[in-house]
């Protein structure tokens, strides 16, 4: 395994990181009244999303490994057939640009919009005017659900707390509605089975992934545990940033994924073209 290759996976980690389920949920945790009393517990569900990540990912480097077989070689003999690598060249394309769909807005194009003059986050009232009412209500819409979100998963938070194991089926919840949106560790298995390691060595790597993922949380479970309640304002800002950004993060893992799918696809399928910046 590359050191490019390793340095790829801590990439995809650090995004798996800032999840709901491996830094939201423990900034929920350690901001409760009780944080002083619980942080045993919290480290109890780090540990229990940690193994859960690791045993899906075994699962799945399992099921790679099987279909490399059933083709007579690794998985790496799947990713050189020229189709699926053009599938991964407009796939990975596909995604980075829906990643970058906000910017790739042009002005105008919002329902009601007025033309290029009209300035973002604003909409033309009948007038032809600007209502700069419209991107406030867009912002509260978003708030709003984010706070409703967040309400949610503070009431299964308190009946967590309140019953024995109940911190268990808490991470098993966060793990198994996080499992549709796994792209950044989906595309780590990937670059573990492309890498042609064993099967001993690629299950270390993801084991290492998983720790790296939860690292973040970590760190502020500890800080927590030395500092008391002096860290509230830092996890105060961290919870509304966390809020905040919920939305552009599914951006930047799609874009992230997009990108790396869209690398493999043109070094595979056009190695040697001039053009292409990642042929080698």
């Amino acid at each position: 395994m590359t050191p490019e290759t390793l340095a790829q996976l801590g990439v995809l980690a650090l995004v798996d990181s800032t999840s709901i389920g491996t830094l939201v949920i423990p900034v929920w945790l350690l901001m409760r009244r009780d944080a002083g009393r619980t942080t045993g517990k919290v480290a109890v569900y780090l540990g229990a999303v940690g193994v859960f990540y690791f045993i899906v990912g075994l699962l799945l480097l399992s099921g790679a490994s099987g279909l490399g077989q059933m083709m007579g070689g690794g998985i790496s003999t799947l990713l050189e057939v020229p189709a699926v690598q053009a599938v991964m060249i407009a796939a990975g394309a596909g995604m980075l640009l829906w990643s970058f769909k906000d910017s790739l807005k042009k002005p105008g194009t919002e329902p009601g919009a007025a033309g290029p003059q009209a300035a973002p986050g604003f909409a033309p009232n009948a007038a032809g005017g600007g209502d700069p009412q419209a991107g406030s209500a867009r912002a509260t819409a978003v708030l709003q659900r984010s706070q409703a979100t967040e309400r949610r998963w503070q009431h299964r938070i308190g009946k967590a707390l309140d019953t024995r194991g109940g911190l268990l089926g808490l991470a098993l919840l966060a793990g198994l509605l996080e499992l549709p949106t796994m792209l950044p560790y989906l595309a780590a298995v990937g670059l573990v089975t492309s890498s042609g390691t064993g099967w001993t060595m690629s299950a270390g790597v993801l084991g290492l992934y998983c720790l790296v993922m939860l690292l973040p949380a970590a760190v502020l479970l500890t800080a927590r545990g030395l500092l008391g309640r002096r860290l509230d304002g830092p996890l105060e800002r961290l919870r509304a940033w966390l809020s905040k950004a919920a939305g552009e993060a599914v951006l930047w893992i799609v874009g992230i994924v997009g990108f790396l799918m869209l690398r493999a696809g043109l070094a595979g399928l056009f190695p040697g073209a001039a053009w292409n910046p990642f042929g080698g």
